[in-house]
């Protein structure tokens, strides 16, 4: 697998935006350049390719991906400073689920930081993330992760996100998690959809499925191991989950390039 991004750089300041509160969405505001970068850990790893593909219709688009198991937002800080100077881009999508494996995620007991100290955490670096592209004209948009087991809740950090792009001009959320989800519920298998492989035979009322989760009850590839600090391996049958979530993280990025002509 790729090497870890390096952890132990000290991150960019968390000033917050000064921009006024955005008015009423009305749509996905054109792209403003064609290049495009997708930050993330384990689960827009599995889906990378999709994002990738499923932008394939704008060959003129650039698409950048950045992800790797078991990260965090600060473990990409570094990164991302560098690619807002360097590549100017367009539109980034930006999703974490809360990983608190590596380094930067540790308080100053060396413990992993939990809870509400998470939150905080994640809220502090995706304001920092929103301070560096955002005065270049960069969209950033946080894309939400699916609840992990059916006895879980929506993760809280969608509720932060979501916040955030209602506070913040040049910011959106977009719930791609929900894609993996029965009307907002845990789910194990899906209907297959019309451009898929349907290959998880049918449910108890006789409809064609595909499993959209791993057996972790977390990731999507149906016949993964089990994730080690948050790293999964590569799939080796067709996973739907990660067919649907991609698509869903690049769907506020092909509205942005429509609207744009």
């Amino acid at each position: 697998p790729a090497p870890t991004p390096t952890p132990d750089h000290a991150p960019p300041p968390t000033t917050q935006s000064t921009a006024e509160p955005r008015s009423p969405d009305l749509g996905p505001p054109p792209l403003a350049r064609p290049v495009v970068i997708l930050y993330g850990d384990s689960l827009a790893w599995e889906a990378r390719h999709v994002f990738e593909d499923t932008l394939t219709a704008h060959p003129d688009v650039d698409v950048v991906t950045r992800t790797f198991g078991g990260t965090a937002i600060c473990d990409w800080l570094e990164t991302m400073a560098a690619d807002a100077l360097s590549m100017q881009p367009g539109a980034v999508v930006v999703e974490f689920s809360g990983n608190n494996f590596t380094p930067c995620m540790l308080d100053a007991s060396g413990a992993a930081v939990r809870d509400d100290a998470l939150v905080d955490r994640y809220r502090a670096d995706a304001e920092s993330v929103i301070a560096m592209f955002v005065r270049n004209g960069t969209q950033v948009i946080f894309a939400g992760s699916p609840t992990a087991s059916p006895d879980s809740d929506r993760p809280l950090l969608n509720e932060m996100y979501e916040r955030l792009a209602d506070e913040h001009d040049g910011v959106s959320y977009v719930d791609a998690g929900a894609a993996v989800l029965d009307q907002g519920r845990w789910t194990a298998t899906l209907p297959c959809l019309p451009a898929e492989p349907c290959e998880g035979g049918v449910d108890a009322g006789g409809e064609s499925v595909n499993a959209v989760r791993a057996p972790d009850g977390l990731h999507f590839c149906p016949a993964s191991a089990d994730a080690v600090d948050g790293v999964t391996g590569a799939c080796p049958v067709w996973s739907s989950g990660a067919f649907r979530f991609g698509a869903a993280m690049a769907a506020p990025v092909i509205a942005g390039l429509d609207a744009a002509g």
